[in-house]
């Protein structure tokens, strides 16, 4: 199934974006965050996506959240927001939760492994809150940057080490890393797929088939992957391009 997620939804009233949504995909991953925070929309939703024919994920509020942040006071805040999301989750029926891995920050560059510790058991955290309420959750890969963790399968791995967490692979990221290919090796893992477009550089976020990303690799590679297909798109114009593309491509495997 082709779903949707994108920031540009975030900044609208919900019964708008579902409205949008509904008219051009069978799925939706909603950014939980902006004024689509989970518990912002938990009336409204459960008044009006019960008339609409669409499945519902989530992902984890991204703005000014780090579950790898060494400021206590910080840390305590992210996880705060993360956990009510995942909370949300379970009360809007939304079976899949897709989590950022943190990033470095200036103090975080010299102490990489307390860092990483406490990412660890954030993870940690979610995982046994995850099994409570039965919400599957993704640990998403992130794009090359200087700040960013989980950039590798390896990195990815060692993060989730000692957890049931899932990963939602973004073929996108993993193409800034030259690393597509390597990252077909976590698919017994994969709860979730963003896919999207660039040329390799950076996170550019274009629509399928305007950049470098392999598609073919990605669908001959999880021909067996029974999740979303999630395009992470700049609007709905694009969403709706990269939809038409895609669904050709997996209309021909």
């Amino acid at each position: 199934m082709i779903a949707v997620s994108s920031p540009a939804f975030s900044v609208l009233p919900f019964p708008r974006a579902l409205e949008t949504v509904a008219s051009n995909f069978q799925a939706w991953e909603v950014v939980a965050e902006g004024r689509h925070d989970l518990r912002a929309i938990e009336k409204e939703f459960l008044d009006l996506a019960p008339s609409y024919d669409l499945e519902f994920s989530a992902h984890a509020p991204m703005s000014d959240i780090n579950i790898g942040s060494l400021n206590p006071r910080i840390l305590e805040a992210a996880m705060g927001e993360l956990i009510a999301g995942l909370e949300g989750c379970r009360r809007l029926g939304m079976d899949v939760y897709t989590v950022h891995p943190g990033f470095l920050t200036p103090i975080g560059m010299v102490c990489r492994e307390k860092v990483l510790e406490t990412a660890r058991s954030s993870l940690r955290r979610l995982d046994r809150l995850s099994a409570e309420l039965g919400v599957k959750v993704g640990l998403e890969n992130m794009p090359r940057s200087p700040f960013s963790m989980g950039t590798t399968p390896q990195a990815l791995v060692e993060l989730a080490e000692g957890t049931d967490l899932g990963f939602c692979l973004d073929v996108g990221h993993a193409n800034t890393m030259g690393l597509l290919r390597e990252f077909m090796e976590l698919k017994p893992r994969l709860v979730n797929l963003h896919v999207h477009d660039n040329n390799g550089g950076f996170d550019e976020h274009l629509p399928i088939g305007d950049g470098t990303v392999d598609f073919g690799l990605v669908i001959s590679e999880l021909a067996d992957y029974g999740g979303r297909f999630v395009i992470e798109s700049r609007g709905i114009a694009d969403a709706v391009l990269s939809k038409e593309r895609l669904s050709k491509m997996l209309d021909g495997r």
